[in-house]
């Protein structure tokens, strides 16, 4: 699955040190068996209708199939791309992005963190009330919030001055 593994990529614009998760949701399949039903529906009783002579009309019709085929299937690819969530984390902190959200905090700040049985949520605490939530989008994989989840605990060891154990 893509994102599953944290990244470091030495060519992007993230300094040494930072790893970037990237969460994804996973591929609305529906959408796009949904999509190339109307389409190819469309682009079928196009070609019947103008091999018959029916009439303008309903190739006309027709032709609003195939293009509500091809913007629900663009719609669901623009979507896809548009819920995933960047975190970055570094020695001194984390920058959440993406998803029509950017947040950032210190590793200092963070008294906590604990994730949700069902790993679709990491919270994020800071002190008694200030909470900071990264929720997996839509129905994503367990496994990126896994990862993201131990990486968060050992920058939050290293933070602290702790070391790991093998």
């Amino acid at each position: 699955m893509p994102g599953a593994e944290p990244s470091q990529k030495p060519d992007s614009s993230l300094p040494d040190g930072t790893t970037r998760h990237v969460l994804t949701p996973r591929p609305p399949f529906r959408g796009y068996v949904i999509a190339a039903v109307l389409s190819l529906a469309g682009a079928a009783l196009i070609v019947i209708a103008a091999a018959q002579g029916w009439a303008n009309g309903w190739i006309a019709l027709f032709a609003v199939l195939l293009a509500l085929g091809i913007a629900l299937g663009l719609t669901a690819t623009w979507s896809m791309i548009r819920m995933r969530l960047y975190v970055d984390l570094d020695a001194s902190g984390y920058r959440i992005h993406g998803a029509g959200q950017d947040r950032s905090g210190r590793w200092a700040d963070v008294t906590r963190a604990a994730l949700t049985e069902s790993r679709s949520r990491l919270t994020l605490y800071h002190g008694q009330v200030a909470r900071t939530h990264i929720v997996r989008p839509g129905v994503g994989d367990p496994r990126e919030m896994d990862e993201l989840a131990a990486d968060v605990a050992r920058r939050l060891d290293a933070d602290r001055g702790y070391s790991q154990q093998p």
